[in-house]
């Protein structure tokens, strides 16, 4: 299947290579509606952290860090961090505007939340 255009791709691919190339060789393996049931699933993972985050529960909380090991398994659908690069991408998440953009669109302040909740996760999960 060819895959959707990436406005990113260009800059994910100079940047991270490896991880570039994981992410199309999977995504290359899905029909369209796996890919959109991919996405999907993302954006209802995404939803879920929000509304969690909005309540007022910490990052901390069984829950959230049940959804978010539900986006560690969603981001492995792409590629598959370790415990480092996890974290890296949360950061990433608050550092570059143009993702907290997207997750202000969920809820305002989110990135912040969602990079704690995944640095979390991260050390009490991966290795």
């Amino acid at each position: 299947m060819d895959l959707p255009q990436n406005q990113y791709g260009a800059e994910a691919q100079e940047r991270w290579p490896d991880n570039f190339a994981e992410s199309n060789d999977r995504l290359s393996k899905l029909n369209q509606e796996e890919m959109a049931e991919l996405f999907a699933r993302g954006e209802l993972i995404t939803k879920a952290i929000a509304e969690a985050f909005r309540d007022g529960y910490p990052a901390s909380e069984p829950a959230v860090q049940e959804y978010v090991a539900d986006h560690f398994n969603w981001i492995c659908a792409f590629w598959t961090p370790d415990k480092n690069s996890y974290i890296g991408l949360g950061e990433m998440y608050v550092a570059d505007p143009r993702f907290t953009e997207h997750y202000n669109n969920f809820a305002q302040d989110l990135a912040p939340y969602l990079a704690e909740a995944m640095k979390i996760y991260a050390h009490s999960s991966l290795s």
